[in-house]
């Protein structure tokens, strides 16, 4: 026999088929080898453990947790970039550089065309790097809420697909003679820049620079400055 996973389900199983057979014996007559009689047990233990502990059972323990930007430690800048995408197939991109005061150095937003979202959150993650260098920016925290873009930039293989041209200008970016680096972050966390893409979406085809916020974007910058907290649910 093997071993038991959980042995206080085996003994309370054990415990149940004993107190039956034993009044199977007293009321019917019936015996019960011992061998069976384990083997009864270890069987209905091990389905219970198995079905106690499958995915139908064990989902993830989910908890709010309060989100928000944080500025970057001195000298570095953090870039907030996002891509959004209509069912139309229209997508742009969009984002912003911030100081570690909170405070607005430039932003961009892009009228791409009709493209995956996936491309469109690469553009705006290689039009931001092309904008904080030529801002002069030496020390730069990337931030993008895509989990896709980040990978695709950290993969080290090389690629033949419709990513392949802009991740590798990601990378020749990534190389120059700076610090840079790139995290995920939660979406509740780069609203700035979400609220920027989605504006792009009335602009003509093209790139354009926005040397101060633009209006509707300046109360998320406050919030960013004061440290506003939105929940999202987590897993534990």
């Amino acid at each position: 026999m093997g071993d038991v996973s959980s042995w206080a389900v085996f003994f309370g199983f054990a415990l149940w088929r004993i107190w039956y057979w034993r009044n199977q014996f007293l009321f019917n007559q019936t015996k019960m080898n011992c061998v069976a009689l384990l083997v009864d047990v270890h069987s209905r233990a091990e389905e219970t453990h198995k079905l106690h502990n499958s995915p139908l059972v064990t989902r993830s323990i989910r908890i709010n947790k309060w989100i928000s930007w944080h500025p970057p430690e001195w000298p570095w800048c953090t870039l907030n970039t996002d891509g959004a995408h209509k069912s139309d197939g229209t997508s742009t991109a969009g984002g912003l550089i911030q100081d570690h005061l909170g405070r607005w150095i430039s932003g961009f937003g892009m009228m791409i065309g009709s493209c995956s979202i996936t491309v469109a959150e690469l553009w705006g993650l290689y039009k931001g790097l092309q904008l904080a260098w030529d801002s002069g920016i030496r020390r730069l925290k990337v931030e993008t809420d895509s989990l896709c873009v980040t990978q695709l930039v950290a993969r080290s293989s090389v690629m033949t697909n419709e990513y392949a041209p802009l991740v590798q200008a990601i990378k020749d970016y990534l190389k120059l003679d700076w610090h840079v680096s790139i995290v995920h972050i939660y979406r509740e966390a780069n609203f700035a820049a979400d609220y920027i893409a989605n504006l792009a979406f009335s602009l003509p085809l093209g790139f354009i620079v926005y040397p101060t916020p633009p209006l509707g974007v300046r109360a998320l910058l406050s919030h960013d400055f004061y440290g506003v907290s939105y929940p999202r649910s987590v897993s534990l």
